[in-house]
């Protein structure tokens, strides 16, 4: 069985690995899919121990350890695993249970697409924003997403509508079918001035997710979201941002890592709960894949480098895939 290792200098090769034998609480995954997110191509090892990176993945249960409860060898599973120990690309990888969820169908590419960027969604709507599935409860609030038509947008988008809330959306004009198709209310362009369009929509904004850069839009988003509002962000920055501005309308400013449950074993459960849910609502087809981009090839080196080429180019639409032909 192959995997793909990060080296010093950034590049991938490949290493065979040796017989996994899964223990505790793990399951063994024989890898049918994995997508690749903008997380990936940081190209941080996960810890000083491991070398394969990689996070959702799609697959078949081939082993289990003597403490897992929720699976049996032959389910088919998707997960988006941890920063804490060995990734998904490989042939195989061992992941804690409470960490995946049953498949709702065997089509692991489109689903290989879903799993951190739901998670990432879920955990902003529920956990820091509070929402409730029931749209009754949520008082027709109204959502900014800046960059509705990456990934996590994608996603958080069709939630955020199924659960009753007015969506807008920042996205280039030439993709705004997509974000259309994802349940946006009012695409806005992000060429131009955000505010203004806003202003002109008539609307409130009770909340804002940013998702492109948390320096870039911080002025913008505590100008439009009303007192006592949240702010969200879940990337890095490398401008400043006076947190100073959010006293006088009583603004939260909330951070969301998907990474943060597994890194201190805080309620990993949820994460496999949240993927239940996630299989219900395919199955019943109120949300849908935002996979648009899908490489067949083995998992190795030249296909992670191809793949990780194309999300750097910060042109992604929706979610690029791997779908494992050695294990086809």
């Amino acid at each position: 069985m192959n995997s793909v290792v990060i080296n010093d200098d950034g590049s991938f090769s490949d290493q065979e690995m040796p017989q996994l034998i899964p223990s505790g609480s793990d399951i063994l995954v024989k890898i049918k899919a994995i997508s690749i997110n903008p997380v990936d191509i940081k190209k941080t090892p996960h810890t000083s121990k491991s070398r394969i990176l990689g996070y959702d993945a799609a697959g078949i249960v081939v082993g289990i350890g003597p403490e897992v409860k929720k699976f049996q060898i032959n389910d088919q599973v998707y997960y988006s695993g941890t920063t804490q120990r060995d990734g998904s690309y490989a042939d195989e990888q061992l992941v804690d249970e409470n960490l995946v969820a049953l498949t709702p169908n065997d089509n692991f590419t489109d689903l290989a697409a879903l799993p951190l960027t739901w998670l990432t969604a879920a955990e902003i709507l529920f956990d820091k924003l509070h929402y409730s599935m029931n749209p009754e409860a949520n008082n027709h609030q109204t959502l900014l997403v800046i960059n509705g038509a990456g990934g996590v947008g994608s996603v958080i988008t069709q939630l955020a509508h199924l659960i009753g809330l007015t969506v807008v959306a920042t996205g280039s004009p030439k993709n705004f079918h997509w974000l259309k198709d994802n349940q946006v209310d009012y695409p806005i362009d992000y060429h131009r001035d955000v505010v203004k369009q806003i202003k002109e929509l008539g609307i409130t904004i009770d909340s804002s997710i940013n998702l492109f850069n948390t320096g870039l839009y911080f002025d913008e988003t505590v100008e439009i979201v009303r007192p006592f509002g949240h702010l969200v962000n879940v990337t890095g920055t490398d401008v400043p941002i006076d947190v100073r501005k959010l006293q006088q309308k009583s603004l939260s400013f909330d951070w969301e890592l998907m990474f943060t449950k597994s890194k201190y074993q805080y309620h990993t459960e949820t994460q496999g709960r949240l993927l239940e849910l996630l299989s219900k609502l395919l199955s019943e087809k109120k949300l849908h894949t935002t996979r648009t981009q899908t490489i067949i090839a083995p998992i190795n080196a030249a296909t992670i480098e191809k793949a990780q080429q194309i999300v750097a180019g910060h042109q992604m639409v929706g979610k690029l895939v791997i779908q494992n032909k050695t294990n086809d």
